[in-house]
């Protein structure tokens, strides 16, 4: 029932398979560990739904 409330009632995108790998690796690397996770809508005029697009702006 959280998943359909969350997301088909309130438009939230839920973070829970997104592939966080590429990130941690960059972390890493570069010693740096903060960063903005945002999510973007698909651009569609009109569009009823998109799916989940996390992009991390470092």
């Amino acid at each position: 029932m959280m998943h359909q409330e969350l997301i088909a009632g309130l438009g939230l995108p839920l973070g829970e398979l997104w592939n966080l790998t590429a990130l941690t690796a960059d972390s890493r690397a570069t010693g740096r560990w903060t960063s903005l996770l945002t999510v973007k809508p698909l651009n569609l005029t009109g569009g009823v739904g998109s799916p989940a697009n996390a992009t991390a702006l470092r």
